[in-house]
């Protein structure tokens, strides 16, 4: 059965919202549920940003600044889940950070729902949203594939990670020399 761009991304949110839920309810497992959130949240606003926006701000330029705030949106919300990911997951302050995070996110969903989607339902035939919804899960998936290219990671992303490795006296490298002692961990190990 084909599947269109509008339906994908809502079940993406549905997703997120499962997620949200599993976080509050299952504070033992948080680091992993915060680490399937964290790529998937970037992995879907990639592929937003980079196939869905793009299209509707062509079709209607009256609605760029709405794409453009839904994309202002989700770097807000991602700069949100890289302090969460530094948070002590059962520290005070991770559950202030969870309820923001929410909180931003709902905002952002509601407005994609109501005001976004509806006009790029209008805006793009059937047939071309199920094309849309295949490059949208086309760049999703390269962006979930993307801790193999350390390169394409944020210097957030490789800290959470040298983290995880114990990679010592990460806070003080670049980017690149995050990548590089990532690399010959991953090798060693």
């Amino acid at each position: 059965m084909a599947t269109d761009v509008i339906s994908l991304i809502k079940e993406d949110h549905r997703d997120v919202e499962s997620l949200f839920e599993r976080l509050q309810k299952m504070p033992e497992n948080r680091p992993a549920l915060l680490a399937e959130l964290a790529a998937k949240f970037v992995a879907h606003s990639e592929g937003e940003e980079d196939e869905v926006y793009p299209v509707l701000a062509r079709r209607r330029p009256e609605e760029k600044e709405e794409v453009h705030h839904g994309a202002e949106e989700h770097h807000e919300a991602e700069e949100m889940l890289s302090r969460l990911l530094e948070a002590d997951p059962d520290g005070p302050e991770f559950d202030t950070l969870l309820q923001e995070l929410i909180g931003a996110v709902t905002h952002h969903v509601e407005e994609e729902e109501n005001d976004i989607l509806p006009v790029l339902e209008k805006a793009v035939p059937f047939e071309e949203r199920v094309r849309l919804g295949k490059a949208f899960s086309k760049r999703k998936a390269e962006v979930l594939a993307a801790p193999l290219k350390l390169r394409s990671r944020t210097k957030d992303e490789l800290l959470h990670q040298a983290k995880e490795l114990g990679i010592e006296g990460a806070s003080g490298m670049t980017k690149d020399e995050l990548v590089t002692a990532v690399k010959q961990k991953k090798q060693q190990g």
